[in-house]
């Protein structure tokens, strides 16, 4: 009988109750327990703790259970330094472990031994609610310190950041995340054109040129998720006047208390004149005014890029061409004329080169020509007969025809040197061999070649 309503007992208690023998075998396993277990309670008595929970208790757990039994140790295992020490889980979310608080005490065993008893208590919702209360707190207690303080500083710094803003002598525009524009002063609202409406969603990319518009929003994006910094130069348009310039654009994260990043703030300088006169030096520095073909330098840069890529395994020619009788013409037609004939041999020299092959103009009258590749010295024949029919066909300088012809000298990498200088140098001994043999027979009469037909086709080898 007392046995009975002991065990009423146990499992009308709102909390977990589990009795150990001496082995450590389970003799009490309360209603709580199986509720929040998920194990019947007839398959956990005459079981071992571990057995029943696989294995997944807090260790901490067994070593005070051992304690109990064999030094009659009291243990509590408070939620604040373990939180669950047991596998155990609320009714209808299974997935969320239990909040616990538990006592381990000794206790006098039926068999005169000593028994441990195991009291588990579901501390979960108060935890959350101690958890809440101090955050809620905490929050309060910063908020009240710190608003009155903070609305004025805002108010300053409205005012300064306004102020600064409508003298700053660049455009200033302030974006949300995504880009869309919640201020922009006077200075940038002239630049380009437009007066931004702040009842209307816009974005400052839409001022940028079209050219230009798909790339900036691109490096845009990918900036803005990453929440760093934004620097560019672009076009923009001015819609007015429909007038495009070139702008720099540098654009710094705006970061909210917690580090995140809510939006930017951005400086835009005009540097339409200088960038024009950047990409006109560059254009100069790469490229020939009179014909568009590589000057010197880059040429050059190819061809060491050529010797280093190849490395001694594969092999390409270089071509001096030097336009004969030139001078004549120079003398009897006058510079301009010159300079109509040698933009005519740039063009058909341009027509009959392949994608990797490449043709520079070095001064005056000479050209140089890189092969990527061939086969054998036939070909690179068969190409110089090319340039010679090409460049020997007449050209219409406006008020009649003239005729010229040309030298072409052949190195071979790396047959005839292993540096650009060896390979410069062989060409143009070999150029200049043709001419002086052509000068001896006195054959620097190109008109005596059969006149063709200037084959347009990208491929010079075909």
């Amino acid at each position: 009988m007392q046995t009975l309503i002991a065990d009423h007992i146990a499992n009308a208690i709102a909390s977990g109750l589990l009795v150990l023998d001496g082995g450590g075998r389970i003799q009490l396993w309360n209603r709580w327990m199986v509720e929040h277990s998920g194990v019947a309670a007839d398959e956990a008595v005459g079981r071992l703790l571990n057995d029943v929970f696989r294995g997944r208790i807090d260790q901490r757990v067994m070593m005070a259970i051992r304690e109990a039994i064999d030094f009659g140790l009291a243990a509590l295992m408070s939620h604040a330094l373990h939180p669950s020490p047991f596998p155990l889980h609320g009714y209808r979310s299974a997935g969320d472990r239990l909040k616990q608080s538990v006592t381990i005490s000794p206790i006098s065993g039926q068999d005169g031994g000593r028994w441990c008893l195991i009291q588990i208590s579901d501390v979960t919702a108060l935890v959350k609610r101690e958890q809440l209360l101090r955050s809620q707190t905490r929050q309060l207690s910063e908020k009240l310190k710190t608003l009155t303080h903070a609305q004025e500083q805002l108010r300053r710094n409205e005012l300064r950041f306004r102020e600064l803003a409508r003298q700053a002598p660049v455009g200033i525009f302030e974006t949300d995340l995504f880009g869309r524009i919640v201020f922009a002063n006077e200075r940038w609202q002239h630049m380009v054109g437009h007066m931004w409406d702040h009842n209307r969603v816009e974005s400052w990319y839409d001022v940028v040129a079209v050219e230009d518009r798909e790339a900036v929003i691109a490096q845009w994006k990918d900036v803005s998720v990453a929440g760093g910094r934004f620097q560019s130069e672009f076009r923009c348009s001015n819609r007015n006047s429909m007038r495009k310039f070139w702008v720099s654009v540098d654009a710094m994260p705006v970061r909210n208390d917690d580090g995140q990043t809510v939006g930017y703030i951005a400086t835009a300088i005009d540097i339409h004149d200088a960038k024009e006169t950047s990409l006109r030096n560059a254009q100069q520095a790469t490229f020939d005014s009179l014909t568009g073909l590589y000057n010197r330098t880059p040429f050059n840069e190819r061809l060491t890029r050529a010797v280093e890529t190849s490395a001694g395994r594969h092999s390409f020619a270089l071509m001096f061409i030097d336009l004969d009788r030139f001078k004549e013409i120079n003398d009897t037609h006058g510079h301009e004329a010159g300079d109509l004939v040698l933009a005519s041999i740039a063009r058909r020299l341009r027509r009959l080169l392949r994608v990797d092959d490449t043709v520079a103009r070095f001064g005056g009258d000479e050209f140089v020509l890189l092969l990527a590749d061939f086969r054998d010295e036939r070909d690179l024949a068969r190409v110089a007969g090319k340039i010679e029919r090409a460049v020997s066909q007449p050209i219409n300088i406006g008020t009649c025809h003239v005729e010229l012809g040309c030298s072409v000298g052949c190195s071979i990498y790396p047959r005839d040197g292993a540096d650009p200088s060896s390979l410069m140098r062989a060409a143009d001994a070999r150029m200049y061999e043709v001419k002086q043999g052509r000068r001896q027979v006195g054959d620097d009469e190109p008109a005596e070649l059969v006149p063709a037909p200037i084959e347009h086709t990208t491929e010079l080898l075909r």
